[in-house]
C-alpha cells in the first residue's frame, strides 16, 4: 500500500497529480475565455525578502521584508485552425499597445494598463481524476512578458511548442467552489 494511504478510509481523496491540469487564458483575440493545450505549467511561486538586517551587541538579526511573486512559464502545443495559439498570443500582446515598427508613424508603445487589460485573467486549475477542480489559482494583472515560437526541426516529429512568460503582481488560490483558501 502506498505512504498515503495508510490508515486513510475509502472516502479519502487521492493526492494531487501534477499531469492532472488546464490554463484558462482570457482576452484571447475575441475576448473569449480560451483553455489552451497546456503541456506544462509552473505554479505561483512566492519569495519573502530577508536583506534587513540589525546588528546588536555582535549579533546579526535578519528581518522579512517584501514578498515577490516568480513568473509563470507554460508551455503550449501550438493548434493549428481556429485555435492558432501563436496568433491569439501576437494579439494579445499587440493589445498590449505593441505596433509592429512598418512605418515611421509608429508613436504607441506598450502599457502595463494595456498588456493587463489585453490578458485580463490568467487561471491555473489542478484537477482530480474525475476532471473537476481541486484548486484554483488566479493571478492578478498578468502580462506576457516572454513569448518563444519554438523552433523547427525536420528530424523531429513532435508537436509544435510555445513558450510563454506571464508575470503578475500577485496570485490567489482558491478551493474548487472558488473560496479563498486563506484568510485576508
Amino acid at each position: 500500500m502506498a505512504f498515503w494511504g495508510q490508515g486513510m478510509d475509502t472516502n479519502s481523496a487521492d493526492p494531487k497529480r501534477k499531469f492532472r491540469f488546464k490554463v484558462e487564458i482570457n482576452g484571447l483575440g475575441d475576448g473569449a475565455v480560451g483553455v489552451w493545450y497546456a503541456k506544462s505549467c509552473g505554479k505561483p511561486t512566492i519569495n519573502v525578502s530577508a536583506d534587513t538586517e540589525h546588528k546588536y551587541l555582535g549579533h546579526t538579526f535578519k528581518f522579512p521584508g517584501s514578498v515577490t511573486w516568480d513568473d509563470i512559464e507554460v508551455t503550449l502545443v501550438d493548434p493549428a485552425g481556429d485555435d492558432d495559439a501563436a496568433t491569439s498570443l501576437l494579439a494579445i500582446v499587440e493589445a498590449a499597445g505593441y505596433q509592429f515598427p512598418k512605418t515611421k508613424d509608429v508613436v504607441q508603445t506598450v502599457s502595463k494598463g494595456k498588456a493587463v487589460e489585453g490578458l485580463q485573467k490568467v487561471h491555473i486549475y489542478q484537477l482530480d481524476g474525475n476532471g473537476n477542480t481541486i484548486e484554483r489559482w488566479d493571478l492578478h494583472n498578468p502580462f506576457i512578458s516572454k513569448i518563444s515560437f519554438g523552433d523547427l526541426d525536420y528530424g523531429d516529429d513532435g508537436l509544435t511548442e510555445l513558450g510563454v512568460t506571464f508575470t503578475y503582481d500577485w496570485a490567489e488560490l482558491s478551493d474548487s467552489d472558488g473560496n479563498s483558501l486563506y484568510f485576508n
